[in-house]
């Protein structure tokens, strides 16, 4: 089949199906969603389990290591962590990567019925939350703020939040609206104890009793005279707290009604505050937004800022509402760039090739970017694919390759044209000429990709984008290059031939353009002539070169240990700052502490879009969020437009150094700040992250204080923690086993006891009938009671034989302290070391590797220690080994193209050299530009794999064909370099002038796209020049080679017949 035989012939055709796959994909792609990140699954699944006012000792005792015990066996877990804290348990499962979706499923069916089968839990504990970890389920797409701007009630500016929440919900495409900073309503009935023992009552029988009384049975139903059938409800439920207040709890001797009103104050209120909300300030309730998997942020975003506008006007005066953390900005801005930095990239382009070229065959060579990119956009759907950051990412990588490919084929039509053949016959030889050139260049691509396909877990599915990216719009821009450039070639392509005269053009602009490409081509022989000097030199002294390129690549290795690592480097317009205080602030001593801190950010307000302060959680190292009345975290948003490209690292440094001048001026009530940019990909956690494994606590906190002072020591590293903290003063009541059996009464007798008279206890609910509210009623002491240890202890229990006793009479007190969470991994007890680094004076793998080597014997030392580095140290290692095996994969696969291609065992071992001088091109460009080692610049590595040996092939297949004419070796190579130097050259600069501006930020600066771009262009620089020595010489020297072999293995010959006997 010849493709360009059938373009020239049925270009009518061909125009249609152009037309039609550019109207197509501009269809297509008004129906695919943009979001920052497709909606994938972190591969993770989590039990919390709720038992109030437990210990975090309790709770692992009595939780935690229960669960633990059934989830151990669940097929497919990988490993798994859990907290126990203060009344929670939570549980993280990570499955192995090998998992596929519907094994996974079929694992998370079998972790779900072990929680099921966990028995002998404390009868209070609540039932088990699991939930699987997902983009959708952890990340909001805005926030709605209502906030009080004076004199507004709690229950006024809750009561507009809940209805912003429901309406909120209603708006197309939002997955789920989530009150932050709103507190439930409940009616608290606080019981006078010497009134309550004046009747002889407990706070359980009062509980009960209120429970029996308000509830709703159904009697059945019954057929009336006229054969009707009736319904039969027994109405019980309480209404109001009128109701409650008159409830009957019993009758005295003398007849007489007692009522709980009599015994106990009743109080309409809010459920125990947990934490504080504000927005620059002014107290404040949130409503996180978070949307379908299939539905498009900025539509979201815009949806729920029509509906914002539209109710803000029927707020109070008092109430303000505004949108904050909007992710559509930060996707618009990213897109913005992205075309901003293409747009001038494709003007140098078709600029270069204007002036080598001219401006029709430049334009013919544009066109396949939008043919391509739009080819690939149809396919989106069909790939399960939606236009985000890392698609974005592959969309700025192919672009470059595409107009490689149609340099090659214009160019050489446009020498076909020059050499005086008629346009038909240069679109079809031309074409033909370098078709399978072309395939082999775009399949060799597509196979340095897609062994990424390979990769499994979470990295896996964020890496299988990039690469289904990439190979549709190669094949795009094989199907444009091959099937529609030779048609358009002959209706728009240059028809200049080497003997007219350079003033053919009849207007002032064309005679210019002639005088420019004169120019041009002038400058191009110029160095073509300095190239075929340079290299004919080289020829003669190929040894001493091949050394000093050789000697390049061992500089780069070495330059390579100075490259920072910064797998997803944040490029959000947001940070986080979290502060913990001492563990037994109240929540209203953390409010006033935490708020003084926020002062400390007022000289940076005119930068900041937005302040959000939550009191009462925090932010973990993995940036899940904490809870507990010792933290707090600021949400800051800053301003990032044209007018104040301020980086986020800036921005860190900045609100870093002004807490931290805070807290060394004001010490007290402050025991940790630590500001951090959101996560730009999956979780990897800290820089340093080792989890002393060992089922001794003390011994285990005793080599983490030896650990965090090793850390302290290390210039650059900072925010030096591990996760567990000293816990609160614990009022310890156990139970006298022995006193206890005379009474009858057990440890679950004392503990609910306990719960009852302190936290207090859920007896039943009412629905409010004006709000449609479900409010619980609790049923506790008064709080003038409770004070005191002794207060405590004086509490009553109920016996079984209906006497009371003191808790001091079957109990024992002691005050003591535990820890505050208390952390396993795999099961076994653990604490977890945490530190950051600066990225420059220590880095995440030189840290770690300094504290392996510090703490290498530790096991010898500690039968029952082990540590296990994990965080971003682990993370990057297995993100090398992966991309390692995807690169081994990809060049296996390049070798055996390339061997087929050209029909040899050793020859494309000289194609391939290149791609060893594309990676150090990357590091030296990582190097010069200060630019971090990330996950998409390994994406650049690979890629470029078989981006670079398409020079070289094309390079190597017209050598081949000069030899099989005749030729000797060296005269080839010379006139191939001499053919294929315009082309190297002009491939090289069009993709270098394609992603200069977004390496140098030119048009707005990425901390993605900026390294990305950076490492292309770098790699491909060097690979490029290199090509048109390093390939010549490679080629001599394997063909010298080979003489040699034939003469050796020819005189064996000759020697083997000289001793062979004659008959």
């Amino acid at each position: 089949m010849n493709p360009a035989r059938f373009s020239v012939q049925q270009r009518v055709l061909v125009n249609l199906g152009f037309m039609l796959v550019l109207l197509g994909g501009l269809m297509v792609a008004r129906g695919i969603p943009v979001d920052v990140f497709p909606d994938i699954s972190f591969n993770t699944a989590i039990v919390i389990t709720v038992w109030p006012g437990a210990s975090a000792d309790q709770v692992e005792r009595l939780v935690t290591r229960k669960i633990e015990d059934e989830i151990r066996d669940v097929t497919g877990i990988k490993e798994w962590s859990s907290f126990s804290a203060e009344s929670s348990s939570e549980i993280t499962i990570e499955w192995e990567e090998s998992l596929s979706e519907g094994e996974q499923q079929a694992a998370l069916n079998e972790l779900r019925a072990a929680i099921d089968r966990v028995a002998d839990l404390p009868k209070d504990v609540e039932e088990s939350i699991l939930r699987e970890l997902s983009v959708s389920e952890t990340s909001n797409v805005c926030m709605v703020t209502l906030s009080d701007l004076g004199g507004v009630s709690e229950y006024t500016l809750r009561e507009w939040a809940r209805s912003f929440e429901r309406k909120l919900e209603r708006v197309s495409g939002v997955r789920k609206g989530k009150l932050m900073g709103a507190r439930d309503r409940e009616v608290r009935v606080y019981i006078d104890r010497d009134r309550a023992l004046q009747f002889d009552l407990t706070l359980e029988e009062i509980s009960r009793t209120i429970s029996q009384n308000n509830m709703d049975l159904p009697g059945g139903s019954f057929s009336n005279r006229a054969d009707q059938e009736v319904t039969l409800r027994g109405m019980g439920s309480f209404t109001s707290t009128d109701q409650l207040a008159e409830m009957v709890i019993r009758n005295n001797p003398n007849g007489n009604h007692i009522t709980l009103n009599e015994i106990a104050e009743i109080v309409p209120t809010f459920e125990k505050r947990t934490n504080f909300g504000y927005l620059n300030g002014r107290p404040t309730i949130l409503v996180g937004i978070s949307k379908t998997p299939d539905a498009d942020v900025g539509e979201v975003v815009a949806g729920v800022k029509a509906l914002v506008k539209q109710e803000s006007q029927s707020l109070p005066n008092n109430i303000g509402v505004k949108v904050i953390w909007d992710e559509s900005v930060f996707v618009q801005r990213r897109i913005d760039t992205l075309q901003s930095n293409l747009a001038l990239g494709i003007i140098l382009v078709i600029l270069v090739l204007w002036l080598s070229l001219g401006f029709r065959n430049s334009l013919l060579a544009i066109l396949g970017i939008p043919f391509s990119f739009l080819t690939a956009i149809i396919l989106f759907p069909t790939l399960g694919l939606t236009i985000n950051l890392i698609s974005l990412v592959g969309f700025v990588m192919v672009s470059g390759m595409l107009v490689d490919d149609a340099i090659i084929v214009v160019e050489n039509i446009y020498r076909h044209v020059e050499a005086g053949e008629s346009i038909s016959e240069a679109a079809i030889k031309g074409t033909q000429e370098v078709m399978w050139p072309v395939i082999a260049a775009c399949t060799t691509t597509m196979a340095a990709f897609a062994p990424m396909l390979l990769v499994t877990g979470t990295s896996g599915q964020f890496m299988s984008i990039l690469p289904k990216t990439v190979i549709a719009c190669l094949a795009g821009s094989i199907i444009e290059s091959l099937f529609v450039l030779p048609a358009h070639y002959m209706e728009w392509g240059s028809r200049r031939r080497s003997s007219e005269p350079d003033d053919h053009s009849r207007n002032a602009i064309g005679q210019m353009s002639r005088k420019l490409r004169g120019k041009m081509d002038g400058v191009i022989n110029g160095f073509r002539s300095a190239y075929t000097g340079t290299l004919t030199r080289i020829l003669e002294h190929r040894s001493a070169f091949l050394l000093a390129a050789l000697g390049l690549a061992i500089l780069a290795l070495g330059i390579s240990t100075r490259v920072r690592i910064d797998l997803f480097p944040s490029d959000f317009n947001q940070l986080f700052v979290s502060i913990e205080t001492p563990v037994d602030f109240t929540i209203e001593e953390s409010d006033e502490v935490i708020r003084g801190i926020e002062a400390a950010l007022e000289p940076l307000q005119d930068e900041f879009l937005s302040v959000a302060t939550f009191i009462g959680q925090g932010m973990s190292a993995d940036q899940i969020p904490i809870f507990g009345s010792n933290y707090g975290v600021f949400y800051i948003e800053f301003d990032q437009s044209e007018s104040n490209p301020i980086s986020p690292n800036v921005m860190v440094q900045r609100v870093r150094k002004a807490v931290d001048a805070y807290h060394a001026e004001n010490p007290y009530g402050i025991d940790s700040i630590t500001v951090m940019p959101p996560r730009n990909g999956p979780p990897i956690g800290k820089p340093v992250a080792v989890r002393i494994v060992s089922e001794d606590y003390t011994l285990a906190k005793q080599i983490a204080m030896d650990m965090k002072r090793e850390l302290s020591s290390i210039p650059g590293v900072y925010n030096i923690e591990d996760n567990m903290p000293d816990g609160r003063r614990e009022l310890r009541i156990g139970l006298d086993e022995y006193r206890a059996s005379i009474h009858g009464l057990t440890f679950q007798d004392l503990a609910t006891a306990m719960r009852t008279a302190n936290d207090g206890l859920i007896s039943s609910t009412f629905k409010d009938p004006y709000s449609d509210e479900d409010i619980d009623i609790r049923v506790l002491l008064k709080e003038d009671q409770r004070t005191t240890a002794n207060e405590i202890i004086d509490f009553d229990i109920r016996t079984p034989e209906s006497y009371r006793v003191k808790v001091g009479d079957v109990g024992t007190v002691e005050m003591s302290r535990s820890y505050q969470r208390l952390y396993h991994y795999d099961g076994q007890r653990a604490v977890v070391v945490y530190a950051d680094v600066d990225g420059t004076l220590a880095t995440s793998v030189s840290t770690n590797e300094t504290l392996k080597a510090r703490f290498a014997d530790i096991d010898k030392e500690y039968a029952d220690v082990s540590l296990v580095y994990g965080g971003e140290f682990q993370a990057t290692n297995e993100a090398f080994e992966d991309m390692g095996r995807a690169f081994t994969v990809a060049l296996l696969a390049i070798y055996a193209i390339l061997a087929a291609q050209f029909r040899s065992y050793f020859q494309p071992f000289i194609v391939m050299s290149v791609i060893v001088f594309s990676v150090v091109g990357v590091i030296l460009g990582m190097y010069l530009f200060n630019y971090a080692f990330s996950m998409y610049v390994l994406y650049g590595v690979v890629g470029l794999a078989g981006v670079v040996v398409n020079n070289s092939l094309v390079m190597i297949d017209f050598t081949n064909r000069e030899v099989e004419n005749g030729m000797t070796p060296k005269q080839a190579v010379q006139l191939a370099g001499e053919q294929r130097f315009r082309p190297v050259l002009l491939t090289t600069v069009t993709t270098v002038a394609g992603l200069l501006p977004m390496a140098l930020g030119l048009w707005g600066n990425s901390l993605v796209f900026g390294p990305f771009a950076a490492a292309i262009v770098a790699g491909l620089s060097v690979a490029s020049l290199l090509t048109l020595f390093v390939v010549p010489t490679l080629y001599l020297s394997l063909e010298e080679i080979k003489v040699l072999f034939s003469k050796m293995w020819g005189q064996q010959n000759l020697d083997a017949k000289e001793v062979t006997p004659s008959a």
